[in-house]
């Protein structure tokens, strides 16, 4: 349960981050707000492919090197 509440506040903080920073670049609240919502989903999205890339150019579940 710690993991769960600790992702749901990540995402928070990540939107809140992202709206602040969209907002701070346009001006425009609006934009700011698909801005927050729309970058998450794209950024899960690549993470999935990423991971599949890696897993057929690095042998699965291989260890990051330090």
């Amino acid at each position: 349960m710690r993991a769960a509440r600790k992702a749901v506040a990540f995402s928070i903080v990540h939107f809140l981050v992202g709206l602040a920073v969209a907002y701070a670049l346009t001006g425009q609240a609006a934009l700011a707000a698909s801005v927050a919502l729309v970058e998450p989903a794209v950024n899960a999205l690549i993470h999935f492919f990423y991971e599949r890339w890696h897993e057929g150019h690095h042998g699965g579940g291989a260890a990051l090197a330090a």
